[in-house]
């Protein structure tokens, strides 16, 4: 469903990377593995369609990301890929609702049920109509995932989702994870340092 094969990307010629052959099949849950410096958030970028190889190919569903047109890419995007960020990014001139609802506009579509639903799912249905300030770290990485699955992605990728978490928030949130991804049979795809997060998958993607 999705792979990436022979990509490589180079910084003005002097920082180069070399990645791993890699194919993620439907539903799977995997980790990306590496030091500082080896290329993690890079190949992220790569996998996600917002930076360019400057060698090889990534495809999702059969679809070559970096054959389409900008335009195109970024609505395919907004269709397929779900991202969650250390930091949420939440606009915070936005409500809850008003956040996920921007979300589901980058694939031309508004369903309100589907919003109910997904706040549901992560225990925040009563935060609806709460601005981003309003909420704990844990509930803003709650909202997080819940917009990147509000338009029921194939994948799901997130960078450094519990590095600000303590113990019992870092739990939470890879439960959740887990468990939305797997209500769409999405592939999920985590880097990180964190060896808590480390522990809680089988399928590792690993940078030397």
């Amino acid at each position: 469903m999705i792979r990436i094969s022979s990509v490589s990307h180079h910084y003005n010629n002097s920082v180069s990377f070399n990645f791993p052959d890699w194919n993620i099949g439907r539903g799977e849950q995997w980790v990306l593995l590496g030091e500082s410096g080896k290329g993690k958030t890079t190949l992220l970028h790569i996998l996600i369609g917002i930076l360019q190889p400057k060698e090889g190919e990534v495809l999702i569903l059969d679809q070559s990301l970096y054959k389409l047109k900008k335009r195109n890419l970024d609505k395919f995007r907004g269709e397929h890929v779900g991202v969650v960020l250390q930091q949420p990014h939440l606009l915070k001139s936005l409500t809850v609702w008003e956040n996920l609802q921007l979300a589901q506009s980058f694939s031309n579509i508004i369903d309100k049920r589907r919003i109910e639903d997904v706040l549901e799912s992560v225990g925040l249905s009563e935060k609806r109509r709460s601005y981003p300030q309003e909420l704990s770290q844990g509930q803003l990485q709650r909202v997080s995932i819940a917009r990147a699955v509000i338009n029921k992605p194939v994948l799901v990728v997130a960078d450094e989702p519990t590095s600000s978490l303590d113990d019992r928030n870092t739990e939470k949130v890879l439960t959740l994870l887990k468990r939305q991804t797997e209500l769409h049979q999405a592939a999920l795809v985590v880097a990180t340092h964190d060896r808590r997060v480390k522990e809680a998958f089988i399928n590792q993607y690993r940078i030397a």
